[in-house]
């Protein structure tokens, strides 16, 4: 120990002589360094206020159009057909078709476009039109997988169904859902492969309203008759979803639920909210709940009105944040979390920096993250932009 001291003490000795003997290199690398340090500073806590326009595509006449925006180009879809446009501005393929209320699905290169209410989807790849079915009900619902199996709720004034379809149109597999028995299919996830389905069903019980969440296991032709798990809750579930292969996440009125689903379906955690739920969003790593926030300030502050709490999908607390804005909707990356009204715009990233506000000059109706990091996609009435801040 005593030599290590020593060591020490020599090596110290060494530096005071070097620093004496070079002074002003040692004054050039503090400098340097303060620099550097708080150049990062004013790039990583900086709120920017202004933006530039890097591309703009002209809306024209169809500002019911709805848009989904994907590394490789734009599709575009609203009541009288679908379009998909390349990153270079180049038509690709597109469909005309007539619906009165169009539903949109997408997994991976598929798109699965349906008309609620009525009898028709269409399925489409990079390439275009992949098949089309004609339904025997209407349709209420609907999911597709990357392979183009698509699975659709289908009502009737007696009883609901559940199909899944291969991409030609050939039925897979078929679930009946009548109010005595499953109960009324509320939403459903189907996982990337197509094999596995998860239905939450409204339960009426007793003069109560619950639920009943329902795993379906088609990968075994010979068990795929009988659930792999069910679950009954007192709450309903607005949003069902596949996170990945295995894993599935629901979330319901009083907390989330996350399930393992392979074979058969099991609960692995539960996860209460802090309080009444505004928003839910969800992107490829990050589930957000965002609350109101029931925080006591410090005497003399005002406490902001909403929280932010992320959490990985396993149900293990990411991180969390406090913010003022009066907002109407949320979209988020796996970088920020964007908040807009039609006239105002904040972006936050996931340690709560404010990292963007705006007021727009005009009404917008969307702000979403970009494919490219650092951009994102400006809709107004006239545009889609792609902008940068500045």
């Amino acid at each position: 120990m005593k030599k290590i001291v020593e060591i020490i003490k020599y090596r110290m000795w060494m530096l005071r002589c070097w620093i004496r003997e070079h002074k002003k290199a040692f004054a050039g690398v503090v400098a340097g360094t303060l620099v550097l340090i708080l150049g990062l500073c004013w790039i990583f806590l900086r709120t920017y206020h202004q933006y530039e326009v890097i591309d703009s595509v002209d809306r024209k006449s169809d500002t019911s159009a709805n848009y989904y925006f994907r590394e490789d180009g734009i599709v575009c879809y609203s009541k009288d057909g679908i379009s998909f446009t390349n990153n270079k501005g180049e038509d690709i393929w597109n469909q005309v078709f007539g619906m009165d209320s169009p539903k949109m699905s997408t997994c991976d290169d598929y798109i699965a476009v349906g008309d609620v209410g009525a009898n028709s989807v269409y399925i489409f790849s990079n390439q275009g039109l992949e098949g089309k079915m004609n339904l025997e009900k209407p349709l209420q619902d609907l999911r597709v997988s990357k392979q183009g199996v698509v699975a659709v709720v289908l009502s009737d004034d007696s009883a609901n169904q559940i199909n899944l379809y291969s991409k030609k149109g050939d039925i897979l597999a078929s679930i009946k859902a009548t109010i005595g028995t499953t109960g009324y299919p509320l939403t459903l996830a189907l996982s990337e492969d197509g094999t596995r389905l998860v239905v939450s069903y409204i339960v009426f019980e007793g003069g109560k309203v619950g639920s009943q969440m329902v795993f379906y296991n088609f990968s075994n032709k010979e068990t795929s008759s009988v659930p792999a798990g069910s679950f009954n809750y007192d709450e309903l579930f607005s949003k069902v979803m596949f996170t990945d292969k295995n894993t599935v996440v629901a979330c319901g009125e009083n907390g989330f639920y996350t399930y393992g689903f392979k074979d058969t379906a099991f609960e692995r955690n539960y996860q209460p909210y802090a309080a009444e739920v505004k928003s839910i969003f969800v992107t490829d790593k990050t589930l957000g709940i965002v609350t109101k926030n029931t925080e006591t300030a410090k005497e003399g502050e005002i406490p902001d009105k909403y929280l932010v709490e992320t959490y990985y999908f396993s149900g293990r607390k990411k991180n969390s944040f406090t913010f003022d804005f009066d907002y109407k909707y949320v979209s988020a990356s796996d970088q920020e979390v964007i908040f807009y009204n039609e006239q105002s715009c904040e972006m936050y990233t996931y340690w709560g920096h404010k990292k963007f506000q705006y007021t727009f000059e005009h009404d917008i109706q969307d702000v979403l993250p970009g494919e490219k990091s650092g951009e994102y996609i400006l809709l107004d009435a006239q545009s889609v932009q792609t902008i940068r801040l500045k």
